[in-house]
């Protein structure tokens, strides 16, 4: 029987993308039970009764923050797989023991750190650019997010084609959810969300690009920004840490921008359901989830015309040119003030994300690793 060993550092983090795939796929996976195949998640002390279900071994040892966790993962992390005996460790969430104790698989989202590294922390950025190229040279196999990011790590990295393998994220049914408009009006409720609004989800990223929506924002008409405002989703109040970021704010009136911080998956997808759209316009992303998340919502999709965003938008969002808010801001008076476009996008956005399940995206990984398995004759 094959055992399976996934790393389960991020799985008991707050979500945000990388963490959300790391989850997600780990419970599809073990959704699957195949035949003649097991698993064994390890954790830190922070997965001890979780209670989830999942076959969890967690270490007496907190695999939390950045350094803590890396030790972790360099050293417990090891000594742990090798315990079990498993005969793969998938990695989930772009890092992995230097020195695997068994064959190792790795999913690597995006190469931003490699690509944009100014938007880094020195250290974090440095200590990416020198441990990534060695995880994915020992790595039997690569998985990735997209065709777009494939092929980053194949020009990039000179990481050989038939070494990695693109593998689309999937969207979790409860984004796909009919949902009461009681509920829809507690959730408002609960995060001050004004009745109408252009929704923003990301972290406070520099090629998240939140400078540029906020330009883009205040050159909307005064019809529109007087019934719609614009939610910042993610950011909270770290959004005025940035200082170009802070003075496009102090531009527009009081009240025309809300940052509600961090929204829970639970609520997520009401949030997506009561926004005129959502506006992801980033300058590079590996997958672009909420992209995806908002189209499942029944929500239009305004987002860029780079990277991986066009591949999993396809037809079904208005893409943009993420440097240009004039750009911008005319797809979002489009929508706002176009039912005809709205309802298009809405309509082509449901069917667009109806492709996109972790089920599938788990089997797809499964077969990844049953053939590094037999690659490297476990």
């Amino acid at each position: 029987m094959l055992h399976i060993g996934i790393n389960g550092r991020s799985l008991f983090r707050q979500l945000t993308g990388v963490q959300h795939y790391a989850r997600e796929i780990t419970f599809a996976l073990k959704s699957l039970e195949p035949d003649n195949v097991r698993f064994t998640v390890f954790s830190g002390r922070e997965g001890r009764g979780s209670g989830e279900g999942l076959p969890l071994t967690a270490s007496s040892i907190p695999a939390g923050g950045p350094v803590r966790g890396l030790v972790w993962e360099q050293t417990v992390l090891r000594r742990m797989a090798k315990k079990a005996g498993v005969d793969i460790l998938f990695n989930p969430a772009n890092v992995a023991p230097l020195f695997p104790p068994a064959i190792s698989v790795v999913t690597i989202h995006d190469l931003s750190f490699l690509l944009f590294p100014q938007y880094f922390s020195r250290a974090f950025g440095a200590y990416y650019r020198s441990v990534i190229p060695r995880i994915v040279k020992q790595a039997v196999a690569v998985i990735t997010d997209s065709e777009s990011s494939r092929q980053d790590l194949i020009e990039r990295m000179g990481v050989p084609p038939d070494k990695v393998t693109a593998i689309h994220l999937g969207v979790s049914p409860s984004y796909r959810r009919r949902q009461k408009k009681a509920e829809i009006e507690e959730v408002r409720s609960r995060h001050m969300l004004p009745p109408r609004f252009f929704l923003s989800v990301s972290s406070l990223e520099p090629r998240k690009n939140l400078g540029r929506l906020v330009k883009a924002y205040g050159l909307l008409p005064e019809e529109v920004t007087r019934v719609h405002k614009l939610v910042l989703a993610g950011a909270g109040n770290r959004i005025f840490a940035d200082a170009a970021l802070t003075h496009e704010l102090s531009r527009l009136p009081p009240g025309s921008v809300i940052t509600p911080g961090y929204i829970s998956e639970e609520d997520l997808p009401a949030v997506y359901r009561m926004s005129t759209a959502l506006v992801f316009p980033s300058l590079y992303e590996g997958f672009g989830l909420p992209v995806i998340e908002a189209m499942a919502a029944s929500t239009p999709v305004i987002t860029s015309s780079r990277s991986s965003l066009p591949e999993v938008a396809g037809p079904a969002a208005a893409l943009i040119d993420p440097e240009s808010p004039e750009e911008i801001a005319a797809a979002m008076e489009l929508i706002a003030q176009d039912s005809g476009t709205r309802n298009l996008l809405i309509e082509r956005g449901k069917k667009r994300a109806s492709k996109f399940t972790w089920e599938k995206t788990a089997k797809e990984t499964l077969a990844v690793l049953k053939a590094a398995a037999v690659d490297s004759e476990y």
